[in-house]
């Protein structure tokens, strides 16, 4: 298990740290002329050193999570340990808060974002931003939760890591967070408040181990910056041709969707 999650982490974080840039060629390479060498230089080096800020609070929360679900029960720092103490204090509690404080983060940015105040990207681009971020989390959540089968403390189903509530929640907060972070700090402050309750919630409510959402969190936040890393913000404008193609597939079907721009 420990070994198939440090795996997991490892790809997560590799592609956080790796993405790239919007010019590239299959090997990372940009062509740049000679006398734009220096100046390119610099702007590889920033980009790369704003990769690995990006990838250190995702890395120490999923490293973290990877400890609790690895050490051995009777430690301090173990998944069953932290649960029993958390419940001894908890005597019962139960909410569902924790259902709709994941969205909360999410709904203000957008909210922000009709009452006209200041951000980093257009009303488009946010959207866009949020289901490629969307997308990405699905991917990994339902891809571990599928693979790696870990029974909930509740007893309840055998799909607890991570937790795709702290996953979602912080991938809420991280989007505010990128939206808004120059305009007011606080505004990052409360979304990430957001997240951290959730995660805590998940938790105190016995349905996820201290593990699952540490981990969950993790992928949130790496999901986010990824996405940010890879975008290009070629969407200002309308698309000139929409495609719109039924699929079947042998469960079911659906309907593909593609723009020209």
């Amino acid at each position: 298990m420990a070994r198939s999650l440090c795996l997991l982490l490892f790809l997560i974080l590799h592609g956080t740290m790796v993405a790239q840039n919007p010019g590239s060629n299959a090997y990372g390479a940009t062509p740049v002329s000679t006398q734009d060498s220096a100046k390119c230089a610099g702007i590889s080096a920033q980009k790369t050193t704003f990769r690995f800020k990006s990838a250190i609070v995702p890395l120490s929360l999923i490293t973290a999570g990877v400890i609790a679900e690895a050490v051995p029960s009777h430690t301090v720092f173990s998944k069953e340990r932290i649960q029993q103490r958390l419940q001894d204090k908890m005597n019962g509690f139960h909410t569902s808060a924790d259902d709709y404080l994941q969205f909360v983060p999410m709904a203000a940015m957008f909210s922000f974002k009709l009452a006209g105040l200041k951000s980093r990207s257009d009303l488009l681009n946010q959207m866009i931003l949020t289901a490629k971020s969307e997308m990405v989390l699905a991917t990994l959540v339902y891809s571990m939760k599928h693979f790696i089968r870990v029974m909930r403390p509740d007893g309840s189903t055998d799909n607890s890591m991570p937790s795709g509530h702290t996953a979602q929640a912080f991938v809420s907060a991280t989007l505010l967070d990128m939206e808004y972070r120059d305009t007011s700090p606080w505004i990052s402050v409360g979304g990430y408040l957001c997240a951290a309750a959730t995660g805590y919630l998940r938790v105190a409510n016995n349905h996820h181990w201290a593990s699952d959402a540490l981990i969950g969190a993790g992928i949130g936040i790496a999901s986010v910056k990824l996405v940010y890393l890879t975008h290009r913000y070629r969407w200002s404008k309308m698309p000139s041709s929409v495609v719109l193609v039924p699929t079947i597939y042998p469960k079911g079907g659906g309907v593909a969707f593609a723009m020209k721009f």
